[in-house]
This record gives structure tokens, sequence and C-alpha cells, in this order.
């Protein structure tokens, strides 16, 4: 008993050895990883983090607002295992390491670290301005969620909407600053060039969107009334209608301007005439019939052949509804008028003016 007796005599007038916490605080070893911080402000919301914490400890959940919606960042800190791998895939450094070592608490929401950052809706999607991309891949490389894909070797540039979660990464990253946000534009049915104004589009309308004037050589579409289901442009014989982004959408009516006709091909040269025995005198030239049994002199409206046609096919080849039929050897016409448009195409491919527009 005597020695240690002794031993704590002398302790009495000597300091503590051990640090008399909390009245002195003292400072952590430099690269210490203690208490995580996050930092909302400076979050884009790429998930990277929540992607390489291995225990799980990241989570994120996010509220719609007015005008955009609430992200919230939570960092469960009894998981953490404070490797820093979140820390050093921050590309913001919105997630740090800090030298805090004070982690001891009575309650679990006491160990928890959480941040809340107002995102306004992004308006429109990444697009890439072709002339200046150089296919470089840092976008691909640098997306978070691997929504980018780009081939150098065939220059091309994808993006997976779906996936993309509009951080601006890529943004940020592409050296030749080939890469926005754009809103894309409203698509509907759009007007080319080459319409015969034949009215098919107008007839298939299922909601009665087209109107085609003829003697004006004008197309109108509604657009409020347009479901965009395509009929028109399957139906299209000159295939001049098509799906892609309208310059105004706000418009109810657009009116496109009356294409110019395309131009006639060259006529090709009339076969001479082979050599034939005097026809007798009995003999009749030959007839020029139509599906409907009519012939030219027949009292018909639509397209009708006279005595002047070669038989040269032309004006079969460029029918869009495949309505007429020439028999060169036996010297024959014929007209589907069920199937005829009246689009006039084989009027103008006629290299004797053979056909006509009888009302």
């Amino acid at each position: 008993m005597f020695p240690f007796t002794k031993v704590a005599l002398s302790n009495l007038f000597k300091k503590p050895s051990t640090v008399p916490f909390p009245k002195v605080n003292v400072d952590a070893k430099p690269n210490y990883r203690g208490r995580l911080s996050y930092d909302p402000e400076k979050c884009v919301n790429c998930g990277m983090c929540i992607k390489v914490c291995s225990p799980g400890a990241i989570t994120r959940t996010v509220e719609p607002a007015e005008g955009g919606e609430n992200i919230t960042y939570t960092i469960d800190l009894t998981s953490c295992t404070f490797c820093g791998t979140c820390s050093d895939f921050c590309s913001t450094k919105a997630m740090t390491l800090t030298e805090d070592y004070h982690m001891v608490a009575e309650n679990a929401a006491d160990l928890r670290v959480t941040g809340t950052r107002f995102k306004e809706t992004v308006k429109g999607r990444v697009t890439m301005d072709p002339e200046k991309c150089i296919y470089c891949t840092l976008c691909a490389r640098n997306c978070p969620e691997g929504a980018l894909t780009v081939d150098r070797k065939e220059k091309i540039w994808k993006l997976d909407e779906e996936e993309c979660v509009k951080c601006g990464r890529c943004i940020e990253k592409c050296p030749k600053q080939a890469l926005s946000f754009q809103e894309p534009k409203e698509e509907g049915v759009v007007f080319g060039q080459g319409c015969v104004y034949c009215t098919k589009c107008a007839r298939q309308c299922p909601v009665g969107a087209i109107t085609v004037d003829r003697p004006t050589k004008t197309w109108t579409i509604d657009r409020e009334k347009c479901v965009r289901c395509g009929v028109c442009v399957s139906g299209c014989p000159m295939k001049c209608l098509s799906i892609g982004p309208i310059e105004e959408a706000a418009s109810v009516k657009e009116e496109a301007p009356a294409a110019e006709p395309a131009p006639a091909p060259a006529p090709e040269p009339a076969p001479a005439p082979e050599p034939a025995p005097a026809p007798a005198a009995e003999e009749s030239k030959p007839e020029v019939s139509s599906s409907a049994s009519s012939s030219a002199e027949e009292d018909v409206s639509g397209i009708v052949c006279s005595d002047a046609c070669v038989f040269c096919t032309k004006c079969a080849q460029v029918c869009p509804m495949g309505a007429i039929t020439v028999d060169r050897a036996a010297k024959s016409w014929s007209i589907d008028r069920d199937s005829c448009i009246l689009c006039q195409s084989c009027l103008g491919s006629c290299p004797r003016n053979a056909l006509s527009m009888k009302d």
C-alpha cells in the first residue's frame, strides 16, 4: 500500500496527463477525415456522390416546387466510413471532408448532414453544334449518368434524354463550347416542295385540320385541331409532307407558299414508225379507252387522251397513284378514274400534249 500512497500523493501536485475537454479544444491532425460537409449552392445534382458511396450513406430526395424543384441531400454519418470517395469525385467540391471529430451524440438526427437547394426548371435539352464539336469525348466522360455517347471515328454524338439530369457538367467541360441548353422547337406537319394540290391530305385528315385550294394553290393547316397522327404524311403521293419543327408554334394557321410545279422531264423522241402495210379502208385507228370503258369522245370528266398520243408511257410513269395504264404493243391507253386524284402530273409530262382535263 505504501508505494501506491506515495504515487497518489505526488500526483496531487502535478497537472493531469489528459486534455480537459471541452474546456480545451485540440485541433485534429492534418488530412484528418472528419465530419462531412455539404454545400447545396455548389451542388449541380449530378448524383455522382451517391453512385460512388459504397455503404450507401448518401441519399437524395426531390420535391416539386413552383418554377422548379427542391433537391435535398442527406449524409448519414452512422453509415459513413469517411473514405472520402464522394469528395474526390465531386467536381464542384460541394461534398468535402472536414477535420471535425466531435461526433458523439445521443440522437441519430444529430449525425445526419443535410442540405437543400432550389433548382429552377431547365428548359430545353442539351444540343450540340456540329460545326464546333471536335468529338473529344470529354462531355461523355464527365457525364455522371452516362447519358452521352460519342464515337470519334464515326463522328456521332448521341444524348439519352431519359438518363440526362440536366446538370450542365457536359456544357462546362466542353473545350469548344459546342454544347448548350436549347428549347426544343414544336413539331408538326411541315409543307414541302413538290405539292400538286391533289387534296388527298385534306380528305384523309381525321379531324379536318387541312384545307387545300387547288385554284389558288394554297395549303393551310389548323394546328389547334391537328393531332399529328401522320395520316396525311403517309398518304401524300408526292411525299411533300413531313413531321418536323415548325417556326411559329403559336400561330393557329400556317399557309405554305405555293410550290412551283416540278419541271416536266425532257420528252423522249418519238419512236420511228414501223413500216406497215397500207391499212384497209375499213380499218379504224386504235381505240383510246379508260377503265370505265369510256373513250375520249364519250361524255366524261377528268383526264382524257387524244389521237396525238404516241403511247410512250410517260404519263403512266409519273402518275403518283398508278391510275394510268399504257400498252404500247396494243396501242391502248386506259385510266382508273376511281384512283385518279386529278393532280395533272400526266399533263405536264406528255411530250405530244395529247392529254387534257375535260370538265
